[in-house]
């Protein structure tokens, strides 16, 4: 179903940048009939690992363009708001689509008045969303963020129901779970995979629908390229020296399967973060190109994918899976989900993982062509046609009854 230009909100604030989900969602928002205005101030940080500037949607946009100008200016990751930027965007925009970063999605609750989709890719380990509002440095929300006089007495209300016995309110009190409930009836969870909203509190569950995300054409048009012929294992592992979490993923890396020779592709550096990089291991490479990871995707013997977690999935595997590369990968993981128990690359021990490296790496072409030939029914979940059609099931019925 397509909604009516006379009943679809025309404008979509989609505050996310991440370069792959941008190729695909906003072209499609787009197709759809939306304007759309893309931020082009980055998050500092981690959350500006995977991130792109573009002014290419702009030319979508009917706003005047003093009010483009200004948008273009504001940080709507990590900076308060002001109160013409709340003017701005409740002027012109009937639906934001923002990252669940902090604190910028807690300076949009506060101040915007259109429908918001808090747009979830699943958090490590056990974390639901609701949950993980509890892990915010409170003490840095800025105060001074905009937010209409208007709206005090709905958050003293969302104070006073929070804390009633009721079972549509959050488990978690705090001062964005009470932004959360004051705009409750017009809060979605937009989740890229099913099990997060399985996964999901009750309050946030009640509010969750199923918005995927597809790979982009120049991810899937490349076709089974692979070819082999470079004696490395490709192993993708960003920000070793910055982020802990992905230390920690390195060091099992290079406990496990440092034997085997390898290249580690990602992003060493942080946005806006000054970090020395200290890990010394020749066969990091850091940033690369699209040209040169396109190279390692076609060439390396296989790619080796350590996620265990359950509810999120980096591009990088599917890339592989897209290019023709055989993909061994952990059990216990979102892969595992998509693709059934019965993988051929599937593992479920590293010495497991470390066998089925080795007998690629010697040559096994029945195991290389049972992978090959099994991994691809996994791309299936990302395909464009198929999520533009949830999205047209789920989204637009949800905004064609939001503000004009």
């Amino acid at each position: 179903m397509t909604l009516s230009a006379e009943r679809r909100p025309r404008r979509v604030l989609w505050i996310l940048n991440h370069t792959t989900l941008m190729e695909w969602e906003v072209p499609m928002l787009r197709a759809e009939g939306f304007e759309v205005f893309v931020p082009k101030v980055l998050p500092v940080g981690p959350n500006g690992r995977t991130a792109t500037v573009t002014d290419v949607h702009d030319a979508s946009l009917t706003i005047p363009a003093a009010d483009l100008a200004h948008l273009n200016t504001v940080n709507f990751y990590d900076a308060p708001l002001s109160r013409r930027t709340a003017a701005t965007i409740n002027r012109h925009f009937e639906v934001a689509i923002a990252a669940s970063v902090f604190p910028g999605l807690h300076y949009l609750l506060r101040c915007f008045t259109g429908r918001i989709f808090m747009r979830a890719f699943g958090h490590a380990g056990d974390f639901d969303y609701e949950s993980a509002t509890a892990t915010i440095p409170f003490a840095t929300l800025d105060r001074s963020s905009y937010t209409p006089p208007s709206t005090w007495p709905g958050r003293l209300l969302a104070r006073v129901r929070n804390q009633l016995p009721i079972a549509d309110r959050p488990t978690f009190r705090n001062v964005v779970t009470t932004e959360m409930t004051r705009v409750r009836d017009r809060l979605h969870l937009a989740a890229a995979y099913r099990e997060i909203i399985d996964h999901e509190r009750p309050f946030l569950g009640r509010r969750s629908v199923f918005m995927p995300l597809a790979l982009p054409d120049s991810l899937l048009g490349g076709g089974d390229t692979w070819t082999g012929g470079e004696d490395r294992l490709l192993f993708v592992c960003p920000n070793i020296d910055q982020i802990d979490y992905y230390r920690r993923i390195y060091l099992r890396f290079r406990d496990e399967l440092g034997s085997l020779p390898y290249w580690i592709a990602g992003r060493q550096d942080l946005h806006g973060v000054a970090t020395p990089l200290t890990t010394a291991d020749d066969s990091i490479l850091g940033y690369v190109s699209r040209e040169r990871l396109d190279d390692l995707l076609r060439r390396c013997f296989c790619m080796f994918y350590h996620s265990q977690e359950p509810r999120h999935l980096h591009y990088h595997p599917l890339e592989a899976i897209a290019m023709g590369q055989p993909l061994v990968f952990m059990s216990g993981g979102l892969l595992e989900s998509l693709g059934g128990p019965d993988q051929p690359g599937l593992c479920r021990t590293y010495a497991e993982a470390r066998e089925k490296i080795g007998r690629l790496r010697d040559g096994d072409r029945g195991l290389r062509e049972a992978i090959r030939g099994r991994q691809r029914a996994i791309l299936e979940h990302f395909q464009p046609d198929r999520c533009a059609c949830a999205w047209r099931e789920n989204f637009l019925p949800l905004i064609g009854g939001g503000r004009r």
